[in-house]
């Protein structure tokens, strides 16, 4: 969904090796050992964390950024070992810690009551934002992960790499060929480099995708694969859009430079966030349906 790149933008070679690299890790640690990749996203979502509430400053929210990267990380193993209880705890702790420790800062610095009492109500929608946006959304997969096979359906595991490849192929796909053939932007006042030429080839790559790994993967019938590939194209496209709001609403280009090619890593969770969401609706709803 990519206009063709201005010069001095991102690189296509960089972009491609460290996507694959990712991929790679990704695929190896869901397929290998699932623990390797719950401690993959609570790593990304512990840097996404940092990132996000460190971009939040710039526009005077202070989101504690120790305690929220912390406890965005401690909600993965959280949810993947307790369940849904765990999911909750793991949120509802990292809630409380920023209240508490945003109130301790701020008698620390000796607020005036009125002052204090403004700021805590301010900052505390800010983290809620931040844990609501991340951690809360990210546990759906370290969810859909746990889950064993039953009544003939596969492990939860599949369900993973069906909705992640499938993202990855719909934002690849969009970046690779939107940047060439992108003409037509979607909502150039939100996210310029987003084109409907670039959406509509990406919605191919995504529904092949999709259809493949859920008559393979998934072992259910290739009709279902056109309601997996509407629901993650959807998604993937309504996180990237949110986060450039995001992004343009706090005046940046990227939320970092830590992953070349890419920039930072909320920018490579954006399309991952809704869609590990909508990823296990869909899982409780096949379960349902069949």
């Amino acid at each position: 969904m990519t206009i063709a790149e201005p010069k001095g933008g991102r690189s296509l070679s960089q972009s491609v090796i460290f996507g694959l690299i990712l991929a790679f890790a990704f695929l190896a640690s869901v397929l290998a050992v699932k623990e390797l990749f719950i401690a993959l996203i609570a790593l990304a979502c512990a840097a996404g964390a940092w990132e996000l509430s460190s971009a939040l400053r710039q526009k005077n929210w202070h989101v504690p950024r120790v305690p929220v990267s912390v406890g965005s990380a401690l909600v993965m193993p959280l949810a993947y070992w307790g369940g849904e209880v765990g999911q909750w705890v793991g949120v509802s702790a990292i809630v409380a810690a920023l209240m508490l420790w945003r109130g301790v800062e701020l008698i620390a610095q000796h607020a005036s009551l009125e002052r204090s009492f403004a700021e805590i109500i301010r900052d505390f929608s800010a983290s809620a934002f931040v844990v609501i946006y991340l951690p809360l959304t990210m546990s759906f997969a370290a969810l859909l992960l746990r889950e064993p096979s039953h009544d003939g359906f596969v492990e939860g595991k599949f369900w993973v790499i069906t909705i992640v490849t499938t993202v990855i192929v719909i934002d690849s796909s969009a970046y690779l060929f939107g940047r060439k053939l992108g003409k037509h932007p979607m909502l150039p006042k939100v996210s310029p480099k987003k084109s409907w030429e670039g959406f509509f080839i990406s919605a191919l790559f995504g529904l092949a995708s999709s259809v493949l790994q859920t008559v393979w993967l998934l072992q259910l019938p290739w009709w279902f694969g056109f309601v997996v590939a509407g629901v993650v194209l959807m998604s993937a496209v309504l996180g990237d859009f949110a986060e450039s709001l995001i992004k343009r609403d706090l005046g940046v280009k990227d939320m970092s430079s830590a992953i070349p090619g890419h920039g930072g890593v909320m920018d490579r969770l954006d399309s991952m966030l809704p869609a590990a969401l909508s990823g296990y609706l869909l899982m409780v709803f096949a379960v349902r349906l069949f």
